[in-house]
């Protein structure tokens, strides 16, 4: 059993390498950034952090290590009486695989401009731009190799095999554009957007050829609407053609929850939710989230429902999300999930 899940990672090292891989996240919903560079700015208070912490195993096999952490505020205006403002943010993701052999980190910097759409400043529309600087290290210390290293002291060669052709510093400039709607009251939250991502995984090797850069797209739904009074539910929806394996393949995502109340005091907002989200044909995620006032906690778990490799391996992953809102709490609108 072993040996066929070493044969699968090597297999995916080798793919990775060659082309990358994307990132997946079980709570997509809970990273703005990560789905939209027009989303910097948004949210019921001035400020706010969010984190995604997720870890992907194989039969017991710590596969990868992924980090998601953004920030982002509305910058201030210069004149009272002007409603429509810029928002701005920076993202940071950082993708490790098998225990730091390589990490793969993403820095953003995005702008997005709100332009409000009626008098009560319940629906706006946002124009966003990013730019993301990516960079990939490899710890050749970790690839033991019978080409590349000395059998008796293990000492890497340096001057044959494969490893030979990996770059010392790959890094990538790229860019990203969004546009997002949303409507926003004090029962009902509504967001729609279409993003263009053009980040990837630098090239590793210095092969003579190399891949043009390819568009990433990334559509999706927020919902969040109060019933009974006090309790809510959510929907959220997403389409992306990620790159997987050297190919641009579609990932339809589907997530929903019921929201229940902790306290029923009118200052405090304080509930829990319980869902599930579908990944069309990889897994289904259960989770929890705990809203408390300005902070969030999301917690999931994923069961998949594909086997790697024509094997039978145990492949699982978990993930935590936090997030939390501060500042000026911008009107009184429901805070939601999204937040």
């Amino acid at each position: 059993m072993h040996k066929k899940i070493y044969i699968f990672i090597f297999t995916l090292l080798n793919c990775t390498f060659a082309i990358g891989q994307d990132i997946i996240l079980s709570q997509p919903y809970a990273a703005s950034q990560y789905l939209s560079p027009a989303s910097v700015g948004s949210g019921v208070y001035q400020q706010r952090i969010q984190a995604n912490m997720r870890t992907q195993m194989f039969d017991g096999v710590n596969l990868s290590n992924t980090f998601v952490a953004g920030w982002d505020t509305r910058l201030r205006q210069k004149e009272e009486e002007q409603n429509n403002y810029i928002g701005i943010g920076t993202n940071i993701i950082s993708d490790r695989l098998i225990g730091g052999l390589m990490q793969t980190n993403h820095f953003s910097v995005n702008l997005a401009y709100h332009l409000f759409l009626n008098e009560d400043y319940s629906n706006e529309i946002a124009l966003g731009l990013g730019g993301t600087f990516s960079q990939t290290n490899i710890d050749k210390s970790k690839l033991i190799f019978n080409d590349s290293y000395d059998q008796y002291s293990g000492n890497f060669l340096g001057s044959s095999g494969d490893l030979i052709n990996l770059k010392s510093f790959p890094r990538k400039i790229s860019a990203n554009t969004g546009i997002m709607y949303t409507h926003n009251s004090t029962v009902q939250f509504l967001q729609v957007s279409a993003n263009a991502f053009f980040y990837g995984t630098p090239d590793q090797t210095n092969a003579t050829t190399t891949d043009a850069t390819r568009l990433k797209a990334i559509m999706y739904l927020n919902i969040e609407q109060v019933f009974n009074e006090s309790n809510t539910f959510m929907i959220h929806a997403s389409y992306n053609n990620r790159l997987n394996s050297g190919n641009l393949s579609r990932q339809l995502l589907a997530a929903g929850a019921v929201s229940f109340p902790l306290t029923y005091e009118w200052d405090q907002v304080k509930r829990l939710y319980v869902g599930c989200m579908y990944r069309v044909g990889e897994a289904i995620v259960p989770n929890v989230s705990l809203m408390l006032n300005k902070y969030n906690l999301g917690l999931s778990y994923d069961v998949f429902m594909n086997n790697k490799s024509g094997a039978i391996i145990k492949q699982n992953g978990f993930e935590i999300s936090f997030s939390s809102s501060f500042g000026k709490r911008r009107n009184e609108f429901l805070k939601t999930i999204f937040d």
